[in-house]
């Protein structure tokens, strides 16, 4: 049994169009627009009546149970589950679940910033790419919540830029939809699943999934915020695999530090049992170092938005360290 859970009758939420936009889901959540279509099914911006003030924008995910196999509505619940033990800055909140009729729901926080993928893409549509100091910042956050994650016997499996939203120009994890939480050890997870692009050489070639498989997502996701391309890039599906098994380690260009490329390389390394895990990159000199600034910068901001609240994120973000 999930640890939120609230049921209705009242109304179903698929094939919810504008034209139901007041209509109220679970008795309390009024849905605004649709954001798009997630891996499962659609997602919505919502109005939560019961929240408190200031947070009532929220995200509702549907999955059509009737179009999922018993192993994805295992996923589905995973996810809601995996959601509700996590509690860090860098990773997007989850509030509840419940079943609508034919549909499973998760309500989690709203990112009004959109995902990392749309950002890079804006930003390379209009030629311009962000400083190092930001990558640099948004890299020791993605750090930061992976750790936290993984300290935590949680895999994400499935990290890449859509996957990265932003709030108050702070990064946040989510979806979830193919984590997967390990029991005991840190055995391998066999199951092939992610985004080509991201994917690990170990992935490609079926000898499982471990902690190390998301530090090379999140070596890809640093390359792609750097340079505004993907790390490993082919015309086909074929070459981009090649390209991740066989190829050289891309480097960053000349105006990043050589210490952060030194980091990327480290996690990019083909052989995952030479990759360092996120808590070895975040005691490494250098991201050390950067991470004491980043606190000596959050400690002298003044804040004049209450959204912001810099003293309520980052004195978990710091603290998880």
């Amino acid at each position: 049994m999930l640890k939120f859970q609230e049921t209705s009758k009242h109304v179903t939420v698929a094939r919810f169009n504008s034209a139901c936009s007041d209509a109220v889901i679970a008795r309390r959540y009024t849905i605004q627009k649709k954001l798009g279509n997630g891996s499962f099914g659609s997602v919505y911006l919502v109005n939560d009546r019961k929240a408190k003030q200031g947070e009532e924008l929220k995200v509702l995910k549907e999955i059509s149970v009737g179009n999922l196999k018993p192993n994805e509505t295992v996923e589905a619940n995973l996810e809601a589950q995996l959601l509700s033990k996590l509690d860090h800055p860098a990773i997007v909140k989850f509030y509840a679940s419940f079943v609508e009729r034919d549909s499973f729901c998760i309500i989690t926080e709203y990112c009004e910033g959109g995902d990392l993928d749309f950002k890079i893409q804006e930003y390379k549509d209009s030629g311009k790419m962000f400083t190092p100091s930001q990558v640099i910042d948004w890299f020791i956050q993605l750090l930061l919540g992976v750790n936290y994650m993984h300290e935590r016997r949680i895999l994400h499996r499935d990290l890449k830029a859509k996957n990265i939203f932003l709030k108050d120009n702070l990064l946040k994890i989510g979806d979830f939809g193919v984590s997967c939480l390990l029991m005991g050890s840190c055995d391998l997870a066999t199951t092939f699943t992610g985004t080509p692009y991201y994917m690990s050489p170990e992935v490609l070639k079926h000898q499982g999934y471990n902690t190390k498989s998301d530090i090379w997502s999140l070596g890809c996701i640093l390359y792609e915020m750097c340079c505004m391309n993907h790390a490993f890039t082919g015309q086909n599906f074929l070459s981009v695999v090649l390209k991740i098994v066989e190829g050289e380690t891309p480097s960053l260009p000349d105006r990043y530090p050589s210490k952060l490329n030194a980091v990327l390389c480290s996690m990019l390394s083909k052989n995952p049992s030479l990759r360092p895990a996120a808590a070895e990159i975040l005691k490494s000199p250098y991201i050390d170092e950067q991470l004491k600034k980043i606190q000596y910068k959050f400690k002298n901001v003044t804040v004049k938005d209450k959204a912001l609240n810099w003293e309520k994120e980052t004195v978990p973000i710091f603290g998880a360290v």
